[in-house]
């Protein structure tokens, strides 16, 4: 009880020793067109971080910080709590974790035990409930026999995933796994909750270092071969983990173990301009 009551103190010291975050990013100054750090001190810390994402309302931030799912809410004033240990994460392994396009569902891969898992990581689905999040459930409606790394979902349900592929959804079940393109490989996709892109980590040939590419789905519904984001984003070590804000206004990414932000003009910028 006595140590229970020591960590609640400190929690509450942490909480008091920083000033007040209010505003849309944690009240942190947008970035232009060079990536910057997101949130240092208070996102990005000497812990291993990545796969930052936003709810659709901007209201919730949620990435990974070593073996545990992180979430920080912002309240009713708009002023925001530091990002803690989700409800739902903290006892085993968990990690790359995704929202869904409306923000009421949170997808995660987890090495939690259950009955069906046959894999040692498996996809762990928690809903909306309430002001919090509810008790997550096993994620196994894809047709795959293999582990599912980070993945991304449209609009529409449809699911992206390492590869690149796609799993399309009918209603309530998910059709067999589909590669976009041969010229479209890679991991740790982004895709845009319209489909209209898709951002991926890519392993250049020749390089220790994987990097940020782009593809734009194409009006007869191909897909474009991919095309750097640049050296001004990507650098000599790793960059994944992208994900663009649902105002489409910045993108933020891994880097390292830290993680950044920067204007997603690029994405607009980069796109055929036939399809512009």
């Amino acid at each position: 009880m006595i140590l229970l009551l020591v960590v609640v103190f400190m929690g509450q010291a942490r909480q008091n020793d920083f000033p007040a975050l209010p505003g849309p990013y944690l009240g942190q100054k947008p970035p232009e067109m060079t990536p910057e750090k997101f949130a240092p001190g208070i996102v990005t810390t000497a812990a291993f971080e990545y796969a930052l994402e936003l709810s659709a309302n901007g209201n919730e931030i949620l990435f990974a910080r070593d073996t545990a799912i992180m979430l920080a809410v912002r309240d009713a004033k708009g002023i925001w709590k530091l990002p803690a240990i989700a409800s739902f994460s903290g006892k085993y392994v968990d990690g790359e974790p995704c929202f869904s396009p409306d923000g009421q569902t949170i997808f995660f891969s987890s090495r939690r035990p259950h009955a069906r898992a046959v894999l040692s990581s498996n996809i762990w689905v928690v809903a909306k409930a309430g002001a919090g999040w509810g008790i997550p459930v096993l994620f196994d409606k894809l047709p795959w026999t293999k582990t599912i790394h980070a993945l991304s979902v449209a609009a529409n349900g449809n699911i992206y995933e390492d590869g690149i592929i796609r799993f399309k959804k009918v209603g309530e079940t998910y059709q067999a796994a589909e590669h976009l393109s041969p010229a479209v490989k890679g991991m740790v996709p982004f895709v845009a909750p319209d489909e209209s892109y898709i951002v991926l980590s890519v392993w250049r040939p020749g390089r220790r270092d994987a990097d940020l590419f782009i593809s734009y789905q194409h009006t007869d519904r191909s897909w474009s071969r991919p095309v750097s984001l640049g050296d001004t984003i990507n650098s000599e070590a790793n960059e994944g983990n992208p994900f663009v804000t649902a105002d489409g206004r910045y993108l933020f990414f891994s880097r390292g173990g830290d993680i950044y932000w920067v204007s997603a003009k690029i994405i607009k910028e980069l796109r055929p301009k036939e399809e512009i």
